[in-house]
């Protein structure tokens, strides 16, 4: 028999309710407890176990997906510090002609600047590709400025769900958006805090 088959019962004296839509238990009068409402994304436990039995999934969790962002990142952020650093040599030198302490001010955001972009190829180095069977629970979008003229520069965070019921967020890279829709169950690759890939199993419940 099915759960929603079984019968409600009276969390006080234990007896069978009369129906599903009784309010009030016929044995002692207390108020029967409602009923959960149903989970919007079907049953979830078994759309994970129906995942895990795919024979596809070890492979797409052991694969290494094409990110388009960080294709080439590395050698895209050793480029943008050398271009940083002859830019603000250069600016240097002309102030030095002109007035010799403003000539410190360009060095300083080098050296500011030039430590930002260090941290983050060093960050992107050290974060390994994690992959994982998640759920899409929840779809957060945050406007940034001028995002409402250029969407690339819009924030998108989602709430993904393991089979053990626990959650976290990602925020994700572009080339993944596409892929994800709430209730959408797949295989998610993060690096660090962000999601790089999403491949969808089983698609989104209506």
């Amino acid at each position: 028999m099915s759960s929603s088959d079984e019968p409600r019962r009276c969390a006080h004296c234990g007896a069978a309710s009369s129906g599903r839509e009784a309010h009030f238990c016929a044995q002692c009068g207390r108020e029967l407890a409602p009923e959960p409402a149903p989970d919007p994304f079907g049953d979830v436990a078994a759309r994970f176990s129906a995942a895990r039995a795919r024979a596809e999934l070890p492979e797409l969790l052991a694969r290494v997906p094409e990110v388009p962002e960080l294709a080439g990142s590395t050698t895209k952020s050793v480029l943008a510090l050398l271009s940083f650093g002859v830019v603000g040599l250069f600016a240097s030198l002309l102030l030095l002609q002109v007035c010799a302490p403003l000539a410190l001010l360009p060095l300083a955001l080098v050296v500011f600047g030039g430590h930002a972009l260090w941290a983050r190829l060093a960050r992107d180095s050290r974060e390994p590709l994690v992959a994982e069977l998640v759920l899409v629970r929840e779809h957060r979008t945050r406007l940034q400025v001028g995002a409402r003229h250029a969407p690339d520069l819009a924030r998108h965070t989602f709430v993904l769900e393991r089979e053990d019921g626990s959650r976290f967020e990602r925020e994700s890279l572009p080339s993944a958006l596409p892929y994800l829709a709430l209730g959408a169950l797949g295989v998610a690759h993060s690096k660090g805090e962000r999601l790089a890939a999403f491949t969808l199993l089983d698609g989104p419940r209506s």
